[in-house]
């Protein structure tokens, strides 16, 4: 007989809380303290702040040692980050259900003239980080003081292992449907994802172009505004490269990467694969995409893991689509602009005033 898959979420075993317990409060000092009296002499740690060190390096330990399960468990759902964030700000709740159990987490009002949709990302497997709404409500912030007010939602999308694929992208053609029935043009939408959320980008646009069965159709009577991919995760199952030469210097490491794609193409067909890995379509694929979004940034971080796929992909996209813009941070880790906001910080990093400037557009 065979055993029945576990589509539970964040439910480990007692014992693995225990281990992920012991992990933050025994292992976690000692790698943390180790790397920081070490950073002088890191090729990448020299360059950049302790504060930021202490986020990196603490994150990539946590993902290689713990599973979906305790990670799950440790962090809570997106649903759970976005009532914290608000609570902190004082903000209302603003939420718009969606169905399909998914909804549009709104920070601050909701806006029909210009709005930014967001994927986030976490590898399907988790919310977002803690420091990802600040960064957004910084962003919206900036925008409004340049006289382009902006609305901006969170799509809070299922995660795996309790609802497999397609279902992120029926959510993700959900989000948009009800923006348009709300009253906002195509036009006056913009796209933004950062790691899987750049693949759920990506992901969209290829039903678009190539519609899915089983999935609802989308036609747009307008190219999308723009779609901004922050260090999206556009190959699941690369183990060279700088998968392995920026294992010591990204926040996260080849194995929780290899171990959150194998969990994603689990059980997924070749005639799905290019959907859920966007630098594997076939030749041609995105030719049209100009058709589709009128603006496309890709930024990645020079010292993260999974930066050779991204580069490719970029340079393969800008062959199609003559307004795309590519941008590589110095010393950049994965998702490095939001480390800007694990301590909020004055001085923002080199790619933020070019996100600023390509919303602003």
């Amino acid at each position: 007989m065979a055993a029945v898959k576990d589509t539970s979420f964040g439910n480990p075993p007692f014992l693995q809380k225990v281990g992920a317990l012991a992990t933050l409060t025994l292992q976690l000092p000692i790698v943390l303290g180790w790397t920081l009296i070490t950073s002088p002499f890191h090729r990448t740690n020299k360059h950049i702040a302790w504060t930021s060190i202490v986020a990196h390096k603490g994150f990539h330990a946590v993902t290689k040692r713990f599973n979906m399960k305790q990670l799950q468990w440790a962090l809570g759902d997106t649903l759970d980050v976005y009532k914290a964030f608000m609570k902190s700000q004082k903000l209302p709740l603003v939420i718009d259900e969606l169905g399909e159990n998914s909804r549009l987490l709104w920070i601050g009002e909701r806006r029909t003239d210009r709005v930014i949709l967001y994927f986030h990302g976490g590898a399907y497997v988790m919310p977002p980080a803690f420091c990802v709404p600040p960064f957004w409500k910084y962003t919206v912030d900036e925008l409004k003081t340049r006289g382009k007010e902006t609305g901006f939602a969170i799509l809070q999308y299922s995660l795996l292992p309790t609802a497999p694929f397609p279902t992120q992208l029926k959510q993700a053609v959900l989000a948009v449907q009800h923006l348009i029935a709300s009253g906002v043009k195509p036009q006056n939408i913009q796209l933004t994802g950062d790691s899987a959320g750049g693949n759920l980008i990506f992901e969209l646009l290829s039903h678009i172009l190539h519609p899915l069965a089983g999935v609802p159709s989308l036609t747009l009577t307008a190219p999308f505004g723009g779609a901004y991919a922050m260090s999206p995760w556009v190959d699941l199952t690369s183990s060279t490269g700088s998968m392995v030469t920026n294992d010591d210097s990204d926040i996260i490491g080849p194995a929780a990467l290899l171990y959150w794609g194998a969990i994603v193409l689990d059980g997924i067909s070749e005639e799905h694969r290019p959907y859920l890995e966007a630098s594997r379509t076939p030749e041609g694929w995105f030719d049209k995409l100009p058709s589709v979004v009128d603006r496309i940034l890709i930024t990645a971080g020079d010292a993260e893991c999974l930066r050779d796929g991204i580069v490719v992909f970029a340079d393969r996209i800008g062959k199609v689509h003559n307004k795309t813009q590519f941008l590589i941070q110095t010393h950049g880790v994965h998702n490095d602009p939001f480390f800007d906001f694990v301590v909020d910080t004055k001085v923002k990093g080199e790619l933020t005033p070019s996100i600023l400037d390509f919303f602003a557009q």
